[in-house]
């Protein structure tokens, strides 16, 4: 299409809406470029309320037809003919600027009317004021200056076409019309927001949804609000609000895509902490088990050489979940390697001693005491953690073994933890219960160490409350009686043991969330 044939098509469908607006005749009188002039036809009357209909019918299709804000009146003469160009009908429309309008604006900042007239004035007074003035949406209605309330055109012109009303009322004080007209009158202080007074507006019985409102300004000073200026601006405001949603959303996308960047980095920190590899002993295989709940975790595992070859194998679970927790999980993690090395930190210092320590140990010979001692490291980390972390109310169930190859036995200390499970090719043979309170509890803690004798095929298991308590998608826990079920079975190997034991866990979770940490660690005497 065109640009010139453009502008006749538009042209004729404006006339064609001025007829069924209007019912009038209208025509196309030329098209230069992209504008269009119309002719059309009012007729002529002396009666001011067919007038103001004439007006009123006029304004309605500018008001359809335009989509800018200037403020302004349109010269309406009573002639016959009027001329106007396709321009003038987008400019000559009062209206607020309402890309102005901000989130907290308020009623004062849109166009309105100010225009009171007195209840002792007549019917007919008021319909000249309404001719003089086109856009007037109605008028503030007042006894002896004081408000009493309002009267909208529509309903004005509405009542006046009716029977009789012309000789009821035109000629009487508008005391006497205003019984009839009168409707609940919604009233906002100019300071009111908008979008409150929007929403109050629209909640409205239908019959009186257009009607203009009243907005005071000061004491006996009012004015009156179109219901369309209020509603646009409204839509102006929700373009605002989404505009700032959308930028505050990417600002967060942007906030959580660095937080992920630097949780991503502390996964992976974490994961060194762990053992990249898992020590190989004569006559021993280790297997592992680790599934975080989110993206650090708070439990963990280990298994180190220590002093006189013997292996130390720790798990635990840190309290809580989360950065917090991963953080004192490398605290303990690095705490049990560092104490049960026979090293030294902040004054607390570990040698080999074996005083005092023969008196918590069941049964022992002595060739087992230097096995003992690295086990002092969970009493050290104790002190440690409740001496300067007491304020954090951070602490961890342990468990920390020292296996000695030559002689099978595994001397314990478990710190609240879970208990651990020996398993023979008979299925459970012992259990491992805590021999004291977790880690960082209370200070100067003195742990029970025990010792157990590892048994060809025998296989030590431990493991985190992740296990026994992940929840199925109705909220049924795996429980520890699930666990034995399994560890009851037979187990070709230690890996193949704890596969079965993921398998079925993973099965038991589905597509629910994982609540919390997952973390088995199992060794097995081969012969």
């Amino acid at each position: 299409m065109t640009h010139l044939s453009k502008a006749k098509y538009e042209a004729e469908a404006i006339a064609k809406k001025l007829v069924e607006l209007l019912g009038v005749e209208v025509h196309v009188e030329s098209v230069v470029g992209s504008e269009a002039r119309y002719t059309f036809t009012l007729p002529l009357s002396d009666d001011p309320l067919k007038r103001i209909q004439n007006k009123s019918y006029l304004l309605i299709h500018q008001l359809l037809e335009s989509s800018h804000s200037q403020q302004s009146t349109i010269p309406l003469a009573n002639a016959p003919v009027q001329q106007l160009s396709k321009s003038s009908v987008h400019h000559d429309i009062p209206r607020a600027s309402f890309e102005d309008l901000k989130l907290e604006s308020t009623l004062q900042d849109l166009f309105s009317h100010e225009f009171q007239i007195e209840l002792s004035c007549t019917g007919e007074e008021l319909a000249a004021a309404f001719d003089n003035n086109p856009m007037l949406p109605g008028a503030i209605l007042t006894d002896d200056g004081h408000f009493k309330g309002r009267i909208s055109r529509q309903r004005f012109l509405k009542t006046m076409s009716r029977p009789y009303a012309r000789e009821l009322f035109f000629h009487a004080p508008l005391s006497r019309l205003y019984p009839y007209v009168e409707t609940d009158v919604l009233v906002f202080h100019k300071d009111t927001p908008i979008d409150q007074a929007a929403s109050q507006c629209l909640q409205r019985p239908r019959e009186i949804l257009t009607e203009p409102l009243v907005v005071e300004f000061d004491q006996e000073v009012y004015k009156l609000l179109d219901v369309h200026q209020v509603l646009v601006a409204q839509a102006q405001i929700h373009k605002l609000a989404t505009q700032l949603i959308q930028k505050q959303a990417d600002q967060l996308t942007q906030a959580k895509k660095a937080l992920d960047d630097e949780l991503e980095k502390g996964r992976q920190i974490q994961i060194d902490f762990l053992p990249a590899e898992i020590p190989q002993v004569p006559n021993l295989e280790i297997a592992k088990c680790f599934h975080p709940a989110r993206q650090v975790a708070g439990d963990f595992y280990d298994a180190f050489m220590l002093p006189g070859d013997y292996l130390g194998l720790v798990i635990s679970d840190v309290c809580d979940k989360g950065v917090g927790a991963a953080l004192f999980m490398a605290l303990f993690r690095s705490l049990i390697r560092v104490f049960s090395g026979q090293t030294s930190l902040y004054d607390l210092s570990i040698a080999l001693n074996h005083k005092g320590l023969e008196d918590r140990v069941d049964v022992i010979s002595e060739t087992d005491l230097d096995q003992i001692s690295a086990l002092q490291a969970v009493e050290f980390t104790n002190d440690y953690i409740t001496q300067n972390h007491a304020q954090m109310s951070m602490f961890a169930t342990l468990f920390f073994g020292v296996y000695n190859p030559l002689t099978n036995s595994l001397i314990y200390i478990n710190a609240g933890h879970e208990p651990l499970f020996i398993v023979s090719s008979q299925g459970v043979k012992q259990k491992l219960k805590p021999t004291g309170p977790a880690v960082g509890m209370m200070p100067n803690t003195k742990f029970k160490i025990k010792q157990v004798q590892i048994d060809p095929g025998d296989i030590l298991i431990g493991y985190t409350d992740g296990v026994t308590e992940a929840r199925a998608p109705n909220g049924e826990f795996f429980t520890l009686q699930r666990l034995v079920a399994l560890l009851e079975k037979p187990a070709q190997s230690v890996h193949d043991l704890l596969e079965r034991v993921r398998e079925h866990l993973f099965t038991h979770i589905d597509d629910a969330p994982q609540f919390d940490d997952i973390t088995m660690l199992a060794v097995q005497r081969i012969f």
